[in-house]
Formats: C-alpha cells, sequence, structure tokens
C-alpha cells in the first residue's frame, strides 16, 4: 500500500491509537465528535499546545506547539523511520481552530530537496496536508544543500535555492498559508515567502507545527 493511502481504517469495532497503539475508548463526548478517531485520551494529553500568533517580516504566523515532547518524537518516527500512520496525527486536535483561521486558504507547504524526498519516499508535508484533508498545492521546489544540521547558523540563513513551479500560478488571486514542521532560522520560510510575494496573492499567512526558533540575529516581530 502507498505511504499517502494507509491512513485509518473504522470500519474496525477496535479502534488503536496511531502514536501508543493501545486500543482507543472513547468517551460519548468524543464518539459523537470524532468520525475517525486517531489518538488515545493519554496521547492527546501529551500534546503541548501553543497557539500562539507572532509575526515574522509582517506576515502572521501561527505555532501550533513547541519542538519537544510527544510530537518532537512523532516527527522523527515520521521523518526518518518513515511511519506514514502518524501523518494524520500533526494537526488532528488543531483542525478546528485552523479551519476556523484560515477559510477558503490553499495551504502551501514549504520544500524539502529532491534527494530528501527520494530518500524518504514521500513529501511529509504535502502528506500531512492531505492526511488531514487541507487543499494545498506543492508549488515551491528546492535545490540540494546538503544536510541543515551539519551547517553553521550563518549558513543556513544564505539563500536556499528555493523558487516556484510552473503550476504557482494557480495561487493568483489566492488566500495563502505557507506550512512546515518546524521553525528553527526561519531561512526557508523567508525565501519560500519572497517567491510566494512574486505572485499576486490575496493574502499570506504562516502555520508551523512546532516552535524551533535559535540565533539572536533573527527577530520575530
Amino acid at each position: 500500500m502507498e505511504p499517502s493511502k494507509k491512513y485509518n481504517d473504522t470500519t474496525n469495532k477496535e479502534i488503536y491509537c496511531k502514536s501508543c497503539f493501545e486500543e482507543i475508548h472513547l468517551s460519548p463526548i468524543r464518539r459523537a465528535i470524532e468520525k475517525n478517531p486517531l489518538l488515545c485520551d493519554k496521547c492527546i494529553s501529551k500534546i503541548e499546545k501553543k497557539l500562539v500568533i507572532r509575526k515574522f517580516e509582517g506576515i502572521p504566523i501561527l505555532f501550533l506547539s513547541n519542538y519537544s515532547g510527544i510530537m518532537e518524537s512523532w516527527l522523527m518516527n515520521f521523518k526518518e523511520y518513515k511511519d506514514v500512520e502518524l501523518a494524520p496525527c500533526f494537526l488532528s486536535i488543531f483542525l478546528p481552530f485552523i479551519r476556523l483561521l484560515f477559510p477558503f486558504h490553499t495551504f502551501v507547504p514549504l520544500p524539502s530537496s529532491k534527494e530528501r524526498i527520494e530518500k524518504r519516499g514521500f513529501d511529509h508535508l504535502s502528506m500531512i496536508l492531505q492526511a488531514s484533508k487541507l487543499p494545498f498545492l506543492s508549488c515551491l521546489e528546492k535545490r540540494s544543500s546538503g544536510e541543515q544540521k551539519n551547517k553553521s547558523f550563518i549558513e543556513r540563513r544564505k539563500d536556499k535555492g528555493i523558487s516556484l513551479l510552473p503550476n504557482a500560478s494557480q495561487l493568483q488571486g489566492k488566500r495563502v498559508v505557507l506550512f512546515d514542521d518546524v521553525l528553527t532560522t526561519g531561512s526557508t520560510f523567508l525565501e519560500s515567502l519572497k517567491q510566494i510575494q512574486k505572485i499576486e496573492v490575496k493574502s499570506i499567512h504562516g502555520l508551523i507545527l512546532m516552535d524551533h526558533h535559535e540565533g539572536q540575529d533573527f527577530q520575530i516581530k
């Protein structure tokens, strides 16, 4: 089965948590609200909810959580160990708020290099958006620049080699949300923002799963 197709199957009477693999015992409230439960109450309680909006280069960015705890663990298992079953979990508890805040918006995943996508076997940000049933357009590409973790802070702030794909013209006149998993230096977000600003879009916002901001030279204002 392709990774993008491996999501929760609610046809079974017993439903298991995508994170801890324990059986999910739904409360009456959850049973009434959730058609496709993904996580048990215990794992949900471990998610650190941040829900802070800050501005970067005049663009409002919504941060959902900090880079720590269960979300950090999920991201490692998802990206490094290809646990694609976690794809719908990242945004699951935040979706009602996201849909309320960003109605009629198109989400644009920030790009990974082709080498990383080929090695992983999937574009992890696009998969998260697809699994969460959010409208998105993959219209940015990034040339290989080596492993970020092996570079200094200054090196990571240099040109990321990000450019627009031909399908980016579909964003003209639309409300755009730039989506990324972790904000560290902000350089990838900035380069992606510059590219999207070349298009006559109606508005631009940011959505970041986890805040991992570092470096004194980088200011979110």
